[in-house]
């Protein structure tokens, strides 16, 4: 009974904390697919008791995967039936977005944000034209390997560089 209290007493401490922080080693690893593309249309639904949105991905470079596992992403939340769901770490798509996605197929089958907003970049022009892959650091907690509370740096990174290291990686 003591233990069960000081477990919840800890996992109260952590807050929010409910990702696992990933390398970008490891999002490229365990990735199904790794594509640029633009989000298209996005529509939400109930299933079950939870909230999905499913956005169109309209795909401009396929780094990794096939082009059939790339073609929308479903992301947990939105509106349906009256009903609005948010979940931390689930970015909001806009259509029009140009952004660099890391895909995995989880157990539904369906295309997901490996890491959620860990698994979604998008480009930066600066002004000598370098195109850079950007992750802003995330606003949630997240867990490391240990299982210890870890606040995200986001990435900052040259657009080819990025595509260079997935291909490498096994990709296209």
């Amino acid at each position: 009974m003591r233990c069960a209290a000081l477990i919840l007493i800890w996992l109260g401490s952590l807050g929010a904390a409910t990702l696992q922080k990933l390398t970008l080693s490891e999002m490229i690893e365990k990735s199904t697919a790794v594509v640029r593309a633009k989000v298209g249309q996005c529509a939400s639904d109930l299933r079950g008791s939870t909230v999905y949105t499913t956005c169109q991905l309209s795909v401009l470079e396929q780094w990794k995967g096939q082009a059939a596992s790339a073609n929308r992403v479903t992301l947990p939340g939105g509106t349906a039936k009256g009903i609005r769901h948010i979940f931390a770490g689930v970015p909001a798509l806009q259509t029009g977005d140009e952004r660099i996605f890391f895909l995995w197929a989880g157990k539904s089958g369906e295309p997901q944000l490996i890491g959620l907003s860990q698994g979604l970049m998008r480009l930066e022009k600066l002004a000598d034209g370098t195109v850079m892959a950007v992750r802003t650091p995330g606003r949630d907690r997240m867990l490391d390997t240990s299982g210890q509370p870890v606040w995200d740096e986001g990435i900052e990174m040259p657009f080819a560089e990025l595509r260079r290291l997935v291909q490498a990686a096994g990709g296209q």
